[in-house]
């Protein structure tokens, strides 16, 4: 079953080994260049003495440079598409290619049973988008490094890219697939169905990270009487005065600022949250699908 298993999706495990190379390539080449800037700046020695506000100068033009450029989307962008486009390649074909054209008899009619057929199918695919999701996020993880020092791990882009999130989202794509591709038996239709429900799950997903507000924000009130002139959402160091919050809004009250921001320190909460959701419905996908293609039996 293995080499069976690796017959039919070998050309996936190509397509993923490729954009490891790729992206791997361009993660270290990018962010040499990124931990030579950021020594050669002194933000190290800035950092470990003021925690950043004495250098907001050299903090800005760092962040100009690698997180709102085009340098940091050439890498970030494709990492919020891979996830869905891949998963939906692999997973819509893995029972709907079988039921579509009729070699599952061919399958469960050998001495294989139906359960270690699945099992092998599942467990090795699985296991394989895993490992690839793994070896992106610490490609990602390392490659943001010295960003994720003096900007928020919250903000969407370095957000997807680390943590729990790309795998996740992964996997999910996967599961729905697999079970589009049970059900309709048609490979394109099950892409297109799987497709339109990750994309829904996963404007969700960003609304709990934003709007909804599934970790609560903190609020900070700063006595603003002369204008507050260096508040605002973008600027260096957040108006919380600690480098990672990550600030929603700024509104007026009186004489105040009123400040709703994602401590730092919520990172990994929001991401077991937000990634938990995509992996329970990978998980309650791919247990249906289990379900339903052991009762089957035309």
């Amino acid at each position: 079953m293995t080499w069976v298993t690796w017959r039919q999706h070998r050309t996936q495990a190509i397509v993923c080994l490729a954009l490891v190379c790729v992206i791997g390539a361009y993660a270290i080449a990018a962010g040499t260049r990124m931990r030579a800037t950021f020594n050669a700046d002194g933000l190290p020695a800035c950092l470990a003495r003021s925690g950043g506000a004495g250098c907001p100068a050299a903090i800005t033009s760092f962040i100009d440079e690698f997180s709102r450029g085009g340098v940091s989307a050439i890498i970030n962008l494709p990492l919020i598409a891979i996830p869905g486009f891949l998963g939906l390649a692999v997973g819509a074909p893995l029972l709907g290619q079988e039921l579509e054209r009729g070699t599952w008899a061919l399958a469960w009619s050998q001495t294989v049973p139906r359960t270690r057929w699945l099992t092998a199918k599942l467990g090795l695919v699985t296991g394989g988008l895993v490992l690839f999701g793994v070896v992106i996020t610490a490609l990602m993880t390392w490659y943001h490094a010295p960003l994720d020092r003096v900007t928020s791990r919250a903000e969407p882009l370095p957000f997807n890219g680390e943590g729990l999130m790309f795998t996740a989202s992964l996997l999910c794509a996967f599961g729905v697939a697999v079970l589009a591709g049970l059900l309709l038996r048609n490979i394109i239709g099950a892409m297109v169905v799987a497709y339109v429900a990750w994309d829904v799950l996963t404007g969700l997903v960003l609304l709990m990270g934003g709007p909804l507000h599934v970790v609560p924000s903190a609020t900070m009130r700063l006595p603003c009487a002369n204008g507050c002139p260096d508040a605002a959402t973008g600027s260096a160091l957040p108006v919380t005065g600690h480098l990672g919050d990550f600030v929603y809004g700024i509104t007026r009250s009186g004489h105040e600022l009123v400040v709703s921001y994602l401590p730092a320190n919520q990172f990994w909460t929001l991401q077991f949250i937000q990634g938990g959701l995509y992996l329970v419905v990978a998980l309650a996908s791919l247990g249906i699908a289990v379900w339903i293609l052991n009762r089957r039996t035309t």
